[in-house]
């Protein structure tokens, strides 16, 4: 008995499981060689092994792993029972997460990352703060990517479709609002400290602000919903409203509890300050996962 579930379980294994799998794999594979066109200003190969470019490779880190986290989203939806039409339905996902992927770093570039080409300072300026701050909304993206099509394997695939591009969307729009507020939020001026400076310490910590807010906004998609639209727009727009109180105020808990001393506008503003940040981020990080299993 043992051992025919043991064999039923490695047969289904390797049956499903391991070509969905292979399938998913390829899919970051082709969201790698994306990226490497779309980036023609510099050569990933050249910039990793021939200048040994942190910058680049920070950026690119967090470009693939936040890949992997928007394709990985395309199987936590239920299954069809219908093998080829899951595995067509996860290649049709996997191709939409990579074109959101990249249509997020437009975004990025123009409506949060402004003041200056984020592609000059990877490349020219070998800039880790620009690298961390584009890794982290790499990873922001990623989460929201895969909230965005998670529970859209069955049904029609025109509403599936619809609803992974209205949350994508609706996610881009509190990054870019998110992003923003840190700027209000600090006391200095983030693209001059990161662009001009070449701040690492803040890019950093703006960088680590992003992906808690990814990864809240996130949460706040999953699941299906029972609700309208409506309600579930309401009930969107509130969730993420806490959360950014709530991580503001831990901004300020951070200067009052564990930096007393000093302020972290200082330290990583003027400071450059990485280990500051590095504490600015885990905070960040703290309150988001008590925000999403709490709330």
């Amino acid at each position: 008995m043992i051992w025919d579930t043991v064999v039923s379980t490695i047969k289904y294994l390797f049956s499903y499981d391991l070509l969905i799998l292979v399938v998913l794999i390829v899919a970051v594979w082709i969201g790698k060689l994306i990226n490497d066109v779309l980036n023609r200003r510099y050569k990933t190969d050249e910039e990793i092994v021939g200048k040994n470019n942190s910058a680049v490779g920070i950026a690119l880190a967090g470009y693939y792993v936040g890949l992997a986290v928007a394709i990985v989203g395309v199987v936590l939806g239920p299954e069809s029972h219908n093998f080829w039409k899951d595995l067509l339905n996860i290649g049709i996902y996997s191709i939409i997460a990579i074109i959101l992927m990249n249509v997020s770093t437009l975004i990025s570039d123009k409506l949060i990352l402004y003041k200056f080409d984020d592609q000059k300072e990877l490349v020219e300026d070998q800039n880790v703060g620009t690298g961390a701050l584009m890794a982290g909304t790499y990873l922001a993206t990623g989460f929201i990517i895969r909230s965005s099509v998670s529970g859209e394997l069955s049904g029609e695939w025109w509403k599936g479709l619809l609803a992974c591009l209205i949350f994508f969307v609706l996610g881009q729009v509190v990054l870019v609002l998110a992003g923003l507020w840190y700027q209000v939020l600090v006391k200095y001026d983030v693209h001059k400290v990161i662009g001009d400076d070449n701040n690492a310490a803040a890019g950093i910590s703006f960088g680590g602000f992003m992906f808690t807010i990814g990864y809240v906004v996130s949460t706040a998609m999953m699941g299906e919903s029972q609700q309208s639209w409506g309600a579930d727009l309401i009930s969107f727009a509130l969730y993420v409203i806490v959360a950014l109180v709530f991580l503001s105020i831990g901004y300020w808990i951070t200067d009052l509890v564990f930096l007393p001393k000093a302020t972290m506008s200082d330290e990583v503003g003027k400071q450059g300050n990485v280990a500051a940040a590095a504490i600015s981020v885990a905070i960040n990080i703290g309150i988001a996962v008590l925000i999403v299993h709490v709330l």
